[in-house]
């Protein structure tokens, strides 16, 4: 049986381990250390690729559907992001 590993954690998992690591009274550590192992861990996240495809219809963009993320018309959100994109037709 392979072992689970913080990568393979869902964020709300990730957080409670957080929250029961620091409420715990003994094995303290310096916030310092704890801080730079928490650094480390987000160096080695992959990172995620998305791709989203579509096409430009009367100047907005209309991505196809499913999405893997939230879209309406040249808009996106990612996480509490939001990215509007305003695309310009160069040489007409």
């Amino acid at each position: 049986m392979a072992k689970e590993t913080i990568g393979d954690l869902t964020t709300d998992e990730f957080n409670q381990l957080v929250e029961n690591f620091i409420d715990r009274e003994d094995d303290r550590i310096e916030p310092t250390t704890f801080l730079k192992a928490m650094a480390a861990l987000e160096r080695k996240r992959g990172t995620k690729e998305v791709e989203l495809t579509g096409r430009v219809v009367n100047g907005e963009i209309i991505f196809d559907t499913p999405t893997p993320l939230p879209v309406i018309k040249n808009t996106l959100y990612i996480g509490d992001t939001k990215v509007t994109l305003r695309l310009r037709v160069e040489g007409q």
